[in-house]
């Protein structure tokens, strides 16, 4: 009968054990699960941040594509009066 009361007593301290560790395991787990959801909302707001530099590297990039072609359409403009200048000045030599 004693043997018995020794071991109950045993299997009540391992089970005792066993509840603090479950326990303990529990809380980390709650612990990792609020670390999860923070780093998912901080990969969310990446994300969103990514999305919006994207579409302003695109926007700054056609505004610059713009502004080339709209300097190069007035050095184009600029060059095309110069060479109508040019064969006026020649038509005029040939009149003369």
């Amino acid at each position: 009968m004693e043997n018995l009361s020794i071991r109950l007593a045993a299997v009540r301290d391992k089970v005792e054990n066993l509840l603090k560790e479950n326990s303990l395991v529990k809380g980390e787990n709650d612990a990792m699960r609020d670390r999860i959801a923070a780093l998912e909302r901080t990969v969310e707001l990446q994300k969103n941040t990514l999305s919006e530099l994207t579409e302003q590297n695109k926007l700054i990039k056609l505004a610059k594509n713009l502004t080339l072609e709209d300097s190069d359409t007035a050095e184009m403009k600029t060059k095309v009066n110069e060479l109508i200048k040019e064969i006026d000045r020649c038509i005029d030599l040939l009149n003369e």
